[in-house]
């Protein structure tokens, strides 16, 4: 809501702030839905590594502790409806402004913040630099600054990544309900995200114009892994800088898209790092690849994507390298006034070393399926489901994983 209410007792609360600039929009999301899942969907396994037998020095001598096998644990979750949030798009509150500089130059800015709307508690988000422990980012989604021209826009800060802005297109979900492009549902296992991270802390990114279709996306965001810490080095030598450089482009021509792009992530695995675990091994990502091609109708549309992570493991002392395979699959026909969406995708993993079994050449399976139906321009009902299968990367000892969610929800844009 451009100018309203809001943004005037915004603005006579910062008073130097709001009058530089010459545009402020107030926006955000609230979406709330009724929930069920099943048990699985609410469940989780921690991997506990093996331990080599040791002496603990005491007053009267050393202390032998045995040695234990590598174990999983699973904390089981139950079924059940809940008030969920953000099913159908994330709830957020945000604000938007610019400038005009002259000459065609505008400053701009964006500050976005991640909400649950059923208790009205922040949402959090980890880092991708230098971490983010405790998840307590204020804005958790987005909070850059730039400069935008005829030759497109720079901004600096927490942003989207340019995978993310080229496979959007061809999600006709939007990155919205269950297994959409973006995330599966229910994963503890968080390598099997399709796109590796969505978001960079302390990046800097560039937007080209649109010409022909085309627009080209690049970003550098710093890790700044940079300190040594009291037990030896914990910056570049051990673990990388953390710092992603990526670039990414897409083609509009009609009803025809296509897009792609690569991110490179300078992340290296230790015993004791590591963002991911399949099949017990820290895993660390490396790069991301991706693709995407759609076509779509008045009423109809298809995409196929295809996605690679690389990720390094830490495996008997040693690192090697590892990746999962995503086949990713978006359609949507108008019925009616409303639309159906369907999302599915595959996941394959490749030459992962297991403390517990061996997870290799294994595939697991995702699919979502909404319907959508539009009260107003603004205001959404929906009914969505969906499932995953995952029992072909768990290791020994776990029982089947197999996350099913249902939910019929409310949304509203402001």
């Amino acid at each position: 809501m451009k100018k309203s209410l809001l943004a005037i007792a915004v603005a006579a609360a910062l008073p130097g702030f709001a009058q530089a600039q010459s545009s402020l929009t107030m926006y955000g999301v609230l979406d709330a839905s009724v929930q069920w899942g099943n048990s699985d969907s609410n469940s989780a396994y921690t991997i506990t590594p093996a331990t080599s037998a040791s002496y603990t020095p005491g007053a009267t001598g050393n202390t032998l502790v045995p040695a234990k096998p590598a174990s999983v644990t699973r904390t089981n979750g139950s079924a059940g409806f809940q008030l969920a949030n953000g099913v159908g798009m994330g709830s957020r509150f945000g604000i938007r402004g610019s400038e005009d500089l002259g000459g065609g130059m505008r400053a701009i800015f964006t500050l976005e913040h991640g909400l649950d709307v059923t208790d009205g508690d922040t949402l959090g988000s980890t880092s991708t630099g230098r971490g983010d422990a405790a998840n307590n980012k204020w804005w958790n989604r987005q909070a850059f600054v730039g400069l935008s021209s005829g030759w497109g826009q720079v901004t600096a800060g927490r942003q989207y990544t340019p995978i993310f802005w080229a496979l959007y297109p061809a999600d006709f979900s939007e990155y919205r309900y269950y297994n959409n492009w973006a995330a599966p549902t229910g994963a503890s296992i968080s390598t099997l995200i399709p796109q590796g991270p969505v978001r960079l802390d302390n990046s800097v990114a560039y937007k080209s114009p649109t010409f022909g279709g085309l627009t080209v996306y690049a970003v550098y965001a710093f890790g700044e892994n940079l300190s040594a810490g009291s037990g030896g080095p914990t910056g570049t030598d051990a673990i990388g800088t953390g710092d992603v450089y990526g670039i990414a482009a897409g083609w509009q021509l009609g009803g025809l898209y296509i897009g792609g792009g690569f991110h490179s992530i300078d992340s290296k695995a230790t015993s004791t790092n590591g963002n991911a675990v399949v099949g017990g091994v820290p895993t660390v990502g490396q790069s991301v690849a991706a693709i995407a091609a759609s076509y779509k109708w008045q009423s109809f549309g298809i995409s196929l994507g295809y996605t690679q992570v690389n990720l390094q493991q830490f495996y008997a002392g040693s690192t090697s390298d590892a990746n999962v395979n995503n086949i990713l699959l978006s359609a949507f026909a108008m019925v009616g006034t409303g639309k159906v969406i369907l999302n599915m995708y595959q996941t394959t993993g490749n030459d992962f070393k297991s403390i517990v079994a061996p997870v290799n050449n294994n595939s697991t399976n995702s699919f979502g399926l909404t319907y959508e139906y539009p009260l107003s321009k603004r205001t959404f009902m929906y009914v969505a489901g969906g499932m995953s299968d995952y029992s072909n990367f768990q290791v020994n000892g776990t029982s089947r994983l197999k996350p099913q969610n249902v939910a019929l929800g409310f949304r509203h844009l402001f």
